[in-house]
């Protein structure tokens, strides 16, 4: 996503999210999230937007699937819980605009913990990502391989699924990466492939194919904020 990729806040001035995330008032319990992500988006695998660059097509829209391997809202775990995003963005890292975001949770959670997301992704920094379209129960699972070059998938159930192949180089069992990309979300390191399939909701349809290869991210991060 380019994403997940040159992504800048608007708060009365531009702000990185993890800036976003450091100003926001203690109005909720404290809490933490360690991520791992696969990321889909309209942009080629050479995607500007990860060097902060304006995003192919003018504008990136993109699909990511979120897994949280350990977490924390308050007293609730979070704790294999997954959830989604849609978003659509325009600009590069000067004058980047986010345009709307969307927003799903995994219908296997509990109760508590989609009440502990609906918390969090409705508060800043995620509100403050363009308009945002709603949060929604459905179907958000990620398949991450054994193998660091295997295929990854992130399935959104009716809404739809890719497949997200990472690149390789003159290693096969390396995947190529790259470090310090601009990105919305403070991850340190990505690993880079092509993406295809399908997702519609919200009237924002998303359709990658053989002939329109959209830019595929893998990578992990931490978040947390709240309390004091």
């Amino acid at each position: 996503m380019k994403k997940l990729l040159a992504f800048c806040l608007t708060v009365a001035v531009m702000l990185p999210v993890s800036t976003a995330f450091a100003q926001e008032a203690p109005a909720m319990p404290a809490w933490s999230m360690k991520l791992q992500m696969v990321i889909t988006d309209t942009c080629g695998v050479n995607c500007p937007c990860l060097f902060g660059l304006d995003p192919h097509h003018d504008h990136c829209r993109f699909v990511g699937g979120f897994h949280i391997t350990e977490g924390k809202y308050g007293d609730v775990s979070l704790d294999e819980v997954t959830w989604g995003m849609l978003g659509e963005f325009t600009g590069s890292r000067e004058n980047q605009k986010w345009i709307y975001t969307a927003y799903y949770i995994d219908k296997s959670s509990s109760k508590a913990q989609r009440n502990a997301l609906r918390a969090i992704l409705s508060g800043p920094p995620f509100s403050m990502l363009g308009e945002q379209l709603g949060i929604s129960i459905g179907k958000v699972n990620i398949n991450v391989p054994d193998s660091p070059v295997g295929k990854h998938t992130l399935d959104m159930g009716k809404l739809g699924k890719f497949d997200v192949q990472p690149a390789i180089g003159n290693d096969p069992n390396t995947p190529i990466t790259l470090a310090n990309p601009v990105y919305p979300f403070p991850v340190k390191m990505l690993s880079l492939g092509t993406a295809v399939g399908t997702f519609s909701d919200h009237g924002k349809d998303m359709k990658l194919d053989e002939v329109n290869i959209g830019s595929g991210e893998i990578g992990s991060f931490e978040l947390s904020g709240g309390g004091a």
